[in-house]
């Protein structure tokens, strides 16, 4: 192949930058590009509020009468004891709504007030504090020493010990919804690179503007403009997290921690420049929009594969295979980052992952430079991947 002259290969701030400024204004300043954003701003928004809710625990309101709250022992979970005087409070508390249930003690005798709507998990707290304080009669009409024995029931109490995947179903899902979410916007905006060459390549404003460019300087500056439109729906997502979790007065563990999400958007920075070349190119081999489909599919393929790969390894990331495919690109740039945002990708690991990713879009943009300048000013027929390449 004959080697370009050195000012055909080399690359000119300046007309990059004509070229970049020209599709920022393009693809930025049109109502579609601003609906899309404010959708999905919003979606963003509303998959936040979604999930937190979710993930809030709710709780029930047990009153106690009759005895102090600490005699009946620690509460179950999810239920808050609160303290009142007598039946008629209790039976109050309970019809007003002020309490799910209530523990009245009289004498010798525990009695449950609730109601007919009253939940199981009101019901189950309020009936398991009464058995405690009934247990705790029993025992003292034995006469055992209480705190003792509650000195010993603690010294002897049984150890937790979390095997497997220590990632919560609901925070694993909040994490691979936003990072899908994101993912496809590698697709979204790869597809609108490919479109704009296209058209310009239909139209033949190509040609005209290869009279002062040189195909690279064109690759670059387009590529390079719609990138950073994509990135402005991306940071319009991360407000749409942020400003959610800042409206949600009780945080759940479900969303992603910040540096997370700041980790997620860099990975999603390192696959974007891995894709858009290859968009870019594949835009190149097609002389007419209806020819676009085809020739996009096998690049479209390559990126929605991480999507199952990711689908498949949400239920096992400690699988021995997730660790290693973890490394290899495209599928790296949705693993590690879903990994991180559960907490369990190590620093380490997301750096070698980094590289290796690094790597490879320098090849691939390699590889795309060659394509599109092989079969930007060619017209007809969409040009095969194997015909441009070895042009």
């Amino acid at each position: 192949m004959k080697r370009l002259p050195a000012e055909q290969r080399a690359l000119r701030p300046t007309r990059v930058r004509l070229v970049y400024v020209r599709e920022l204004k393009a693809r930025m300043f049109t109502r579609g590009y601003l609906v899309s954003l404010a959708l999905l701003s919003l979606v963003t928004f509303g998959l936040v509020i979604g999930f937190n809710l979710i993930g809030r625990s709710t709780s029930a309101t047990v009153a106690v009468c009759g005895t102090p709250a600490a005699s009946l022992g620690t509460a179950p979970p999810g239920v808050r004891v609160t303290s009142c005087d007598d039946m008629a409070e209790a039976q109050k508390l309970v019809e007003d709504k002020d309490a799910d249930a209530a523990v009245v003690v009289a004498g010798a005798h525990a009695s449950l007030l609730v109601r007919a709507d009253t939940g199981d998990q009101a019901r189950a707290g309020a009936a398991a504090l009464a058995e405690t304080w009934a247990g705790n009669q029993a025992l003292l009409r034995q006469k055992v020493d209480l705190g003792r024995l509650a000195r010993d029931t603690a010294a002897a109490a049984p150890t937790t010990v979390t095997v497997g995947d220590s990632v919560g179903t609901l925070q694993l899902g909040a994490a691979a919804s936003l990072i899908i979410i994101l993912f496809m916007q590698v697709v979204n905006q790869g597809s609108v690179i490919a479109q704009g060459v296209v058209e310009e390549k239909s139209t033949r404003v190509v040609e005209v503007l290869l009279a002062t460019l040189t195909p690279l300087e064109l690759l670059v500056g387009k590529v390079s403009g719609i990138v950073t439109a994509g990135m402005v729906q991306v940071a319009a997502m991360l407000g749409a997290v942020m400003g959610a979790q800042s409206t949600i007065s009780e945080q759940t563990i479900a969303m992603p921690a910040p540096r997370a999400l700041v980790a997620t958007v860099l990975w999603f920075l390192l696959t974007f420049a891995m894709f858009a070349s290859l968009y870019a190119a594949a835009g190149s081999l097609a002389s007419r929009p209806e020819d676009l489909q085809g020739v996009l599919t096998p690049v479209m393929l390559l990126a929605l594969a991480p999507v199952g790969a990711a689908t498949a390894a949400a239920a096992h990331l400690s699988a021995s295979w997730v660790s290693v495919v973890q490394y290899i690109p495209p599928f790296s740039g949705l693993l590690i980052p879903l990994k991180a945002s559960v907490g369990t990708a190590t620093v380490q690991e997301q750096l070698a992952a980094a590289a290796i990713l690094l790597v490879v879009t320098a090849c691939c943009m390699t590889l795309a430079g060659r394509i599109y300048r092989n079969s930007v000013l060619r017209v007809g027929a969409p040009i095969r991947w194997r015909q441009a390449l070895a042009a």
